[in-house]
């Protein structure tokens, strides 16, 4: 999966293949099918938050005390394929995720979190979806995978760090991902 994302990203990039769709598309996504199965059966149980843009549930093989997937309802990709436009659906997927997080543990108000994106090629589904940890990581070698060091931007991007971005993008600080830019911004 990791060379077709790979393969995927660079094609888009370089124009040889239009920009991802945001239509939902069950039949070729893993996310896009459990979010349709959630609102058509009531799914698998593993659904903590839906309304009619996003959707949170816990993450099939846990990386941290406590692992959940924010998701939009609508395909997206992936956090390349955010735009200056979308900075309030990654500012609402972060502050959803955060409250997911914290009402788990209410008694904890010094609870170390952590938030954030797998960048192209090292997400490992084609569907938008950011990371909500409480930490520690289990087995602690996970760290590494979702590390937030400066170091490992290019694989593991920090949700505030991205909703900030965009945020000013949006706002005209930078000119990056605007309309008309097929190039990835991350």
């Amino acid at each position: 999966m990791g060379l077709i994302a790979w393969g995927t990203e660079l094609a888009t990039r370089w124009g040889w293949v239009r920009e991802a769709s945001r239509e939902e598309r069950p039949r070729t996504c893993v996310f896009c099918e459990k979010i349709g199965r959630q609102r058509a059966d009531g799914g698998d149980g593993t659904f903590v938050h839906e309304d009619d843009e996003l959707v949170v549930f816990r993450d099939w093989r846990p990386a941290a005390r406590r692992h959940y997937l924010v998701c939009p309802r609508a395909h997206v990709a992936s956090a390349s394929s955010l735009r200056p436009a979308d900075a309030a659906l990654a500012r609402r997927m972060l502050e959803l995720g955060e409250e997911c997080v914290a009402r788990d543990f209410p008694d904890e108000p010094d609870l170390e979190t952590r938030f954030g994106y797998h960048i192209p090629p090292f997400n490992s589904v084609d569907h938008l979806h950011m990371h909500a940890f409480a930490l520690p990581f289990d087995p602690p070698w996970k760290e590494r995978k979702y590390s937030s060091h400066p170091w490992a931007r290019f694989a593991f991007k920090p949700a505030e760090e991205l909703a900030r971005e965009l945020e000013a993008a949006a706002a005209g600080g930078r000119g990056e991902g605007a309309e008309g830019d097929k190039t990835s911004r991350l």
